[in-house]
């Protein structure tokens, strides 16, 4: 469980947006389990719901996307991991003072970055700059959705509210052991 996936970066698993194909793509050559919080699950369980208020899905698409969820996190493709709320908070207070004034990093952008580094994540995979610069000033390396997106030749595009600036990431993912989890088997089985 290398690389630590901000939850922007999760949706595009299991609903079909701009950067659905680089986070599949990715996560097939990673081969590994997603390390998950209970923050992501209240994060992107109300990310779904918003997007269920702004008539982006319906409400049988919401109860797949949460079945998908369910099932990922039985299989394992998920692991659920404990966060230590104290530190966490402790930590991003720390990197906040250091970060935020030079990134314009939000609380909750911070907060994962703060659980990356507790969990011993190197690296980060997320589409916001901001997020990006106070990962790398926490010592993780990154990945940025929007330049893999590219890489594919997809095209130029954001998913969300995400208008950063293209940015680099500053190190390339690792190749992992042989055990490659098929693409098929995460959340998103409209979009792989």
């Amino acid at each position: 469980m290398d690389t630590y996936y901000d939850t922007g970066a999760l949706i595009p698993l299991y609903v079909d947006e701009v950067f659905s194909r680089a986070v599949t793509d990715y996560t097939a050559r990673c081969g590994v389990p997603i390390p998950f919080s209970l923050f992501h699950r209240l994060e992107f369980e109300n990310a779904l719901r918003l997007k269920l208020f702004r008539k982006e899905i319906d409400s049988e698409r919401l109860k797949r996307i949460l079945s998908h969820i369910g099932d990922d996190l039985n299989s394992g493709h998920l692991v659920l991991r404990p966060v230590n709320w104290i530190d966490a908070f402790d930590k991003a207070r720390t990197i906040g003072a250091d970060v935020t004034a030079k990134t314009g990093c939000r609380t909750l952008d911070l907060i994962h970055v703060t659980i990356a580094v507790q969990w011993g994540c190197p690296t980060f995979l997320t589409a916001d700059g901001r997020q990006i610069a106070a990962a790398k000033m926490a010592g993780l390396c990154t990945v940025d959705l929007r330049e893999l997106h590219q890489q594919r030749g997809d095209g130029r595009g954001y998913s969300g509210v995400v208008r950063e600036q293209q940015a680099k990431y500053s190190c390339s993912s690792r190749k992992r052991g042989s055990n490659k989890i098929p693409i098929q088997q995460y959340g998103n089985k409209e979009v792989l």
